[in-house]
């Protein structure tokens, strides 16, 4: 729960630099293309490299705890080291600039770099799915603000989407538990 509170106060954090932006008629802080415009959009960029950071720190530390207790990690289970927590953050990155300079979901690319990474696919499937969530209400955010969301399209697609992943998960789950297999994920 406590990640879940961390992800709302940096979405809020981003939120509030992007109110403090403007959007389509502009700000009433700044002038769009002044100096503190682009103060404020760049400042976004060492606040989720520090907040990054941090979250690597801790994830190291708890896994280093671990290992000096004694606890034995599991084949699919990750183990958080100094090299992977600046290794797969920067390989996430690179993945999500690509995602959007293509225009696919990043999803398509970070799902294979989780497994790769050694996790089963129904944690994949479920962190892809976490992070699908951020980043879809923060665009859906980002847009209003800007004055370009189609409000009418917006609820319509919710709504849809919504119905498609819950039909999605009750078929889905229906396979894995009939067939035994993990793969269907």
């Amino acid at each position: 729960f406590r990640q879940v509170l961390r992800m709302g106060a940096v979405s809020a954090i981003v939120l509030a630099i992007t109110i403090a932006k403007g959007g389509k008629d502009g700000s009433v802080l700044v002038e769009c293309g002044t100096m503190e415009y682009w103060a404020i959009k760049i400042s976004t960029i060492p606040l989720l490299v520090l907040i990054a950071w941090y979250c690597g720190r801790e994830l190291v530390d708890r896994d280093s705890l671990k290992v000096r207790m004694g606890y034995r990690f599991q084949p699919s289970e990750m183990q958080w080291t100094s090299r992977a927590a600046v290794h797969y953050p920067l390989v996430c990155i690179s993945a999500g600039v690509a995602a959007g300079l293509l225009g696919i979901g990043g999803g398509m690319l970070k799902g294979p770099i989780m497994l790769e990474m050694g996790l089963p696919p129904s944690v994949v499937a479920a962190t892809a799915a976490y992070m699908l969530f951020w980043t879809t209400a923060s665009t859906s955010i980002q847009f209003g603000i800007m004055g370009e969301m189609l409000w009418g399209y917006g609820a319509a697609l919710f709504v849809v989407g919504l119905f498609s992943s819950v039909v999605g998960q009750v078929v889905l789950g229906w396979f894995v538990a009939k067939y035994k297999k993990q793969y269907f994920i």
